[in-house]
C-alpha cells in the first residue's frame, strides 16, 4: 500500500484463473452465448443465455428469406425460407459445441456427466426450437399472406412447416454439436479444431433433409399445395 506495507500477494494460480475466466467468457460470446455456462446450470438459465442471439438470427433469417423471395417467379415459395432453417440449425450446433468443449476441459468428467450434458443440450434445443417455431409461425404466416398473396390457411401451413422444421433440426443440431466433440475428445483429437467444419456440414445436411422432407410430406402429399 501507500505506506509500504505488504497487504497480499498475487500467485501464478491467480493469474491462470483470471486468464481462464476471460478466455471462457470470450469463447462463450464467440459461440453466441450471452454469458459463460457450466454443467451445473439448469435448462432455463441456459435458454435465457442462448435465446437472445437465436431471436436476432431468426429475424435476420427472415430478412434474407425475403430477399430470396424476390426470385419467387423462378423458385417456389418453400425455397425462400431454406436459408433461415439452415442458419438456425448451424448456430444451435455452434452453441452446443462451445458449451461441450468447455465441459470437456475437465479431465475427471465421467460418463454419467456426459450423458447429463447430452440430455440437457437436447432439452435446450427443444425448448429454444419450440419458442422460435411459435414466433416463425406467427410472423411468417402474416408475411406469406400479406406479401406473397397466399390465403390464411396456406400461409400458416407454410409457416407451420418452417416452424416444425426449426424444432426438429435444432434438436438434432444440439445432439450433433454435443456428440461430435465428445467423440473427437475420446479419440484424442482436439474438438475445437476438428468439430467446427464437420458440425456445420452435418447440420446443413440435416436441416435441408428435414425441411424439404417435411415440405414434401406435409404441404404436397398431405395438403396438396403447389
Amino acid at each position: 500500500n501507500d505506506a509500504g506495507k505488504l497487504v497480499g500477494i498475487i500467485t501464478s494460480s491467480d493469474v491462470v484463473e483470471l486468464v481462464d475466466d476471460e478466455m471462457g467468457d470470450d469463447y462463450a460470446k464467440l459461440g453466441g452465448l450471452t454469458g459463460e455456462e457450466d454443467l451445473n446450470e439448469n435448462v432455463f438459465e441456459s435458454v435465457k443465455k442462448r435465446l437472445p442471439w437465436l431471436i436476432a438470427l431468426l429475424f435476420l433469417g427472415m430478412l434474407v428469406s425475403s430477399v430470396v423471395g424476390a426470385f419467387e417467379s423462378v423458385l417456389p415459395v418453400v425455397i425462400c425460407f431454406q436459408s433461415m432453417v439452415l442458419d438456425m440449425a448451424g448456430n444451435v450446433g455452434t452453441q452446443s459445441l462451445a458449451v461441450t468443449i468447455r465441459v470437456l476441459v475437465d479431465e475427471n468428467l465421467t460418463l454419467s456427466k456426459k450423458l447429463q450434458l447430452l440430455w440437457k443440450e437436447t432439452r435446450v434445443g427443444l425448448l429454444n426450437g419450440a419458442i422460435l417455431a411459435v414466433m416463425a409461425l406467427g410472423f411468417l404466416g402474416c408475411y406469406i399472406h400479406f406479401f406473397k398473396g397466399y390465403v390464411w390457411t396456406s400461409a400458416f401451413l407454410l409457416s407451420g412447416c418452417v416452424g416444425l422444421s426449426l424444432i426438429v433440426s435444432m434438436v438434432i443440431s444440439s445432439l450433433v454439436g454435443t456428440l461430435i466433440p465428445m467423440l473427437f475428445h475420446k479419440i484424442h483429437i482436439d474438438p475445437a479444431v476438428a468439430s467446427g467444419p464437420l458440425i456445420t456440414t452435418i447440420n446443413d445436411l440435416v436441416a435441408v433433409v428435414v425441411y424439404y422432407g417435411l415440405a414434401m410430406v406435409v404441404l404436397i402429399d398431405l395438403f396438396h399445395l403447389a
